[in-house]
């Protein structure tokens, strides 16, 4: 910018706030363009994995209340793009049903379930057949808890702890990392 001339800084704090996803898309796309223009800059803060899936990894910054380490960028992680979900885990060791099926859909759209439950440990699940009979599988802990989040009207198997969840993430991203280039 010239000598002399002016610089503007919009902050907006969770410009998602009442506004569906594709108004969302809109208004990111908008605050990208506007954060392109010279002696400007834009901030905001958000809670919304629409918000941040549509910017990219350069855009974002995590704030932390640790002093060691206020403001970090957020770098590459086990998905492809940015998610929200990713950098909770990260940041805060958050696991949600929602990472688990990021993961577990980048997992078998790469093309890669199969290589995944290669070698993992077994465990019994007792699936509902068409007509209400029940037949006891043998799977992994990723998909007994894949299956436990798309089915909550089986009953038939005990629920999922947190510690399952944690670890089912956990192992789907060290297969992730290690198929990474």
């Amino acid at each position: 910018m010239e000598s002399g001339g002016q610089s503007i800084v919009y902050a907006i704090e969770e410009p998602e706030t009442s506004q569906h996803p594709e108004h969302q898309r809109g208004l990111t796309a908008a605050l990208r363009a506007l954060s392109q223009a010279s002696g400007t800059q834009v901030l905001l803060t958000t809670h919304s994995p629409e918000i941040v899936k549509n910017l990219t990894f350069d855009c974002l910054r995590l704030v932390a209340s640790d002093a060691q380490q206020r403001v970090s960028r957020v770098e590459p992680g086990e998905l492809p793009y940015p998610s929200l979900n990713e950098v909770s885990f990260a940041a805060f060791g958050e696991s949600t049903a929602e990472y688990h099926d990021e993961l577990y859909a980048h997992i078998e759209s790469s093309g890669d379930i199969d290589a995944y439950r290669t070698n993992k440990p077994l465990m019994s699940y007792t699936k509902i057949l068409r007509g209400g009979a029940t037949r006891v599988e043998q799977i992994t802990l990723t998909d007994y808890v894949r299956h436990q989040i798309h089915h909550p009207e089986n009953t038939h198997n005990p629920r999922f702890s947190p510690v399952d969840l944690h670890q089912s993430i956990l192992d789907m991203r060290a297969f992730i990392r290690a198929r990474s280039p």
